[in-house]
Formats: structure tokens, C-alpha cells, sequence
């Protein structure tokens, strides 16, 4: 705490740090905090483990619809493994690194939410076509994590205006994109209800309920993206009300604070990232008939699939018996009563 004899002086603040925060003062809270931390990155780098694997092994994901979700991918996948690093290693560049990771999975969301509403409402056209080409798409994503990372880890050097960019910028920016996303959403499910009846007769009923499938799929990415981030996001901007954005000039002289609450928030924020990989799955059939397809599932799957023959024939058989036996019994009872 600043000494009211003493100038606050900004150059003098750190980088965020977990020792920093009031869990050092509550070992319970702090080891279970690390506990969740771990137990969530282990589960993002297993999940996004088998997406990209399946990205390796079947060319139809690397189709250029599917380029916007593998970058997600990606961008959880490295969360899962920087943010242990980000949180319990002594302050460093890797916590900007983080904080892009975050940026970018915002711009990813929305980057979705444009392409699908200017295929569906702008050109209403087939929501398997894209609007742009693999290589352009391909081109777009590594511009946009260039951008976020030029524009997030140099601040790194400046810890005080860092801090202030994390408790405002991020929040504001991941809230605008929310309500930008769900707009967007709102008139494509319009759009998708009123053409339904001229698809059917063009493509098909069955082509349109997987059509349906793949653009609820980016719905639910995006609900589970606000519902997990908002209450950090909300807890965020609360603190910097109070603080760094305060009209008090007093209350702007603090290097780093952190509630308990946001700390925790945070964990719920990574759980999305957690999740994703489950929404692709159930969601999505190309990613669902592609990772059944891997070796470690098939071979599970297969287990299980010769293992029910061998209960249905044997229950084919005791049913065969039975009957053949009921059907003895009555050609006797028949020649009794004769």
C-alpha cells in the first residue's frame, strides 16, 4: 500500500502477480484455486488435442469452412498450455501472450458471426459455402494474430498502462463483441426460418436439418463464449470503476488489485475453452463422424460394437429356443385334447 507522503509513480509498478492477490493470505482458497487451474488447462490441452489431431488426420475438416474454428482451436489449445505458466511462473512477456490468446478467440467469434451472416442474409446462399477462399481465410487468420499480438504484448514494458488495458479494454471489447455476435445470430436465424420452405424443396429435408446442425453449433459457440467470459468481464470493469478509471485521482494510485471473485471468474472464463472441443463433437457431424474415426475411439468403439453381437445373437437364440419350445408344447397339448 502507497505511503500518503509519497508520490505514486506508475513506472514503478510490476507486472500482475498470483502473490499479489488476497488468495496468498487464504492457503485453502489458494490451493484450491490451483487445483481448478490445473485440472481446467490439462482438460482444454486433452480436448483441443483430439480436434487438431483430427484436423491433421482428415482432409474434409481442412476444408475452408472450417478454418475459423480450427484457428479457435488453436487459440484454446495454447491457452491451456501458457496460462499455468501465466499465472503461477514470476510475472513475464507471457502474461500478454495470454491476454492475445483471449483477444483473438473474441475476433475468431465474431469473424464467424460476420461470414455466416453475409453468406446466409447478404448473398443467401448455402451455409456450407463460405464467403471468402481457404487461402484468403488462411491469410486473414495469421493477420489477425500478428495484429493482436503486436498490438497487446509491447505493453508488457509498461506494467501500469498494461493493467488498466487488461481491466478495460479486454472486458469492453469482449462485451461489444457479444452484443455485436448476437445480433448478428438473431437475423440469421430470421433469415434461416423464412427460407427454410425453399431449401426443403431445392436441397432436401435431411440437407437442411444438417444445415441447421452446423449453424446452431456457432450459436451455442458463441453463448457458451458470453455465458463463461461475462462474469469476469462484469467483475473486471467493476474494479476498474473503482480504481483505475476512478474521477478520484487517489483511488487511480494502485499498481495491480484483484478480487476474489475475478480471480475465480477467471477459471469459469477458461472453462469455455474447455468446452468447445464437446460443442464440436455434438454439434458439428463432420467433427463428430471424424474423431469417432480416431484410433483411440474406434478401437472403443469396436470393443463395444463386438461385444453387442454376441449379446444379440445369443439373445436371438434363447428367443428362437423359446419359441421353438412354446411351439411344442402346443402341438402336444393339441394332440392330448384330440
Amino acid at each position: 500500500m502507497n505511503s500518503t507522503n509519497i508520490t505514486f509513480d506508475p513506472s514503478t509498478c510490476k507486472m500482475p502477480s498470483i502473490v499479489e492477490t488476497p488468495l496468498v493470505y487464504n492457503t485453502t482458497l489458494l490451493s484450491f484455486y490451483i487445483f481448478t487451474l490445473i485440472v481446467l488447462c490439462a482438460l482444454i490441452i486433452f480436448g483441443n488435442s483430439i480436434i487438431i489431431w483430427s484436423f491433421i488426420r482428415f482432409k474434409k475438416l481442412r476444408d475452408k469452412k472450417y478454418v475459423l474454428i480450427g484457428s479457435l482451436c488453436l487459440t484454446d489449445f495454447l491457452t491451456g498450455v501458457i496460462l499455468p505458466i501465466q499465472i503461477l511462473a514470476p510475472p513475464s512477456f507471457i502474461d500478454g501472450i495470454g491476454v492475445s490468446l483471449a483477444i483473438i478467440s473474441v475476433f475468431t467469434i465474431l469473424a464467424i458471426a460476420v461470414e455466416r451472416f453475409y453468406i446466409l442474409v447478404v448473398m443467401n446462399v448455402d451455409m456450407s459455402r463460405t464467403a471468402a477462399t481457404r487461402k484468403q481465410l488462411f491469410i486473414f487468420c495469421v493477420v489477425m494474430w500478428v495484429a493482436v499480438f503486436l498490438a497487446v504484448v509491447p505493453w508488457t514494458m509498461y506494467p501500469y498502462k498494461y493493467i488498466v488495458l487488461i481491466y478495460s479494454f479486454a472486458p469492453l471489447s469482449v462485451i461489444v463483441v457479444m452484443i455485436g455476435v448476437c445480433i448478428l445470430y438473431t437475423c440469421i436465424f430470421y433469415t434461416m426460418h423464412k427460407i427454410d420452405k425453399e431449401k426443403e424443396n431445392r436441397l432436401g429435408r435431411r440437407r437442411i436439418n444438417r444445415t441447421k446442425l452446423v449453424i446452431q453449433a456457432y450459436a451455442v459457440i458463441v453463448i457458451t463464449f458470453a455465458v463463461c467470459w461475462l462474469p469476469w468481464c462484469i467483475e473486471a470493469l467493476i474494479i476498474a470503476s473503482k480504481t483505475y478509471l476512478s474521477r478520484n485521482p487517489k483511488d487511480r494510485e494502485i499498481c495491480y488489485t484483484a478480487t476474489i471473485p475475478a480471480i475465480f471468474f477467471l477459471n469459469i472464463g477458461l472453462l469455455n475453452s474447455a468446452i468447445n472441443p464437446l460443442i464440436y463433437w455434438l454439434k458439428l457431424p463432420d467433427f463428430h463422424e471424424a474423431i469417432n474415426r480416431l484410433p483411440i475411439f474406434k478401437c472403443c468403439a469396436c470393443g463395444f460394437c463386438q461385444k453387442r453381437p454376441e449379446l444379440n445373437r445369443s439373445d436371438t437364440n434363447s428367443f428362437a429356443s423359446s419359441s421353438f419350445m412354446n411351439k411344442t408344447v402346443a402341438l402336444q397339448i393339441n394332440e392330448i385334447k384330440s
